[in-house]
């Protein structure tokens, strides 16, 4: 009878062996034990969808290639692989792939007020607002229920299931969330980095240009000037010969006329007076442009 007993004793305490170790029980009674369940969240299946950052679109294009050529290399090698790649990309490249995210961020936004300007945004709304006020008394009751002592609490010591897979799992999906978060962020500022690239350089362009219109400025006003000077001058050399009655004397405002015809008058030999002709060709070879 006694050794009976001992031997049940060893056998309670081989049991307790492997239920607890290090005050961390082993297993545990799955029809006492509730999991954290991840919440799921309400989804406007109708809304517009989200766009792709430039990395996101380089990845799409070069995934399947490059899985096709190395087939068996894990998952997660094939993304540390395409990751440098990226990051080795020529500028220009990746700059086409940061374009196009842009282009269709920009869409996205045009599309996404467009969208909650419509019947199919407001009925979501309502939808989702209906569930929230269904979920307040839900909650109070899980919170006077988790308050309210139970006998089963108290006979157990640890009753959190904070190693379940169910938990590892959750943990899993936070972390992959969190790793996607940091590389979204770090192809912002990549991209926040190029356009001010841009930026500096038209801001450049623009200090360029406007200097060199500062020296046309000067150049025109330098040649404004000459013009001026070398209209006054042909009047005054003009001004003491006779001419015809068909031909009408150069003015201030006709001198640039005058002079085009008349070079055709001396170029055609459309006037046969010479003695006019001489005088004409003396008053031209007496200018003096040194004056101008």
């Amino acid at each position: 009878m006694i050794q009976s007993e001992n031997t049940s004793t060893m056998d309670k305490s081989g049991q307790d062996d492997e239920f607890i170790e290090n005050g961390v029980p082993k297993k545990v009674d799955k029809n006492h034990v509730k999991g954290k369940k991840r919440k799921k969240c309400l989804r406007d299946k109708t809304a517009p969808r989200p766009p792709h950052s430039g990395y996101i679109r380089f990845l799409n294009d070069r995934r399947e290639q490059f899985r096709s050529e190395n087939p068996n290399l894990p998952f997660a090698e094939i993304t540390k692989v395409l990751a440098t790649e990226w990051n080795q990309l020529p500028v220009d490249k990746k700059q086409q792939y940061l374009l196009a995210a842009e282009q269709e961020r920009v869409k996205y936004v045009e599309e996404l007020a467009a969208y909650k300007k419509t019947d199919a945004y407001k009925n979501f709304i309502q939808r989702k607002l209906k569930k929230k006020q269904l979920k307040i008394p839900n909650q109070e009751d899980q919170k006077l229920a988790k308050e309210k002592p139970s006998n089963h609490n108290i006979n157990k010591g640890y009753d959190i299931p904070i190693y379940t897979e169910e938990f590892l799992n959750f943990n899993k999906a936070r972390e992959s969330e969190l790793r996607y978060l940091r590389k979204t962020v770090t192809d912002q500022e990549q991209e926040v980095a190029v356009l001010d690239k841009h930026i500096g350089n038209m801001n450049n362009g623009i200090i360029k240009l406007m200097a060199n219109t500062e020296k046309l400025k000067v150049g025109c006003s330098k040649y404004e000037q000459y013009l001026i000077q070398l209209r006054s001058l042909l009047l005054d050399n003009f001004s003491n010969i006779s001419f015809p009655d068909n031909i009408e004397p150069p003015t201030a405002e006709s001198i640039d006329t005058f002079m085009v015809n008349l070079a055709t008058f001396l170029s055609t030999g459309a006037t046969t007076d010479p003695t006019w002709l001489a005088s004409i060709k003396k008053a031209i070879s007496n200018q003096d442009f040194s004056q101008c």
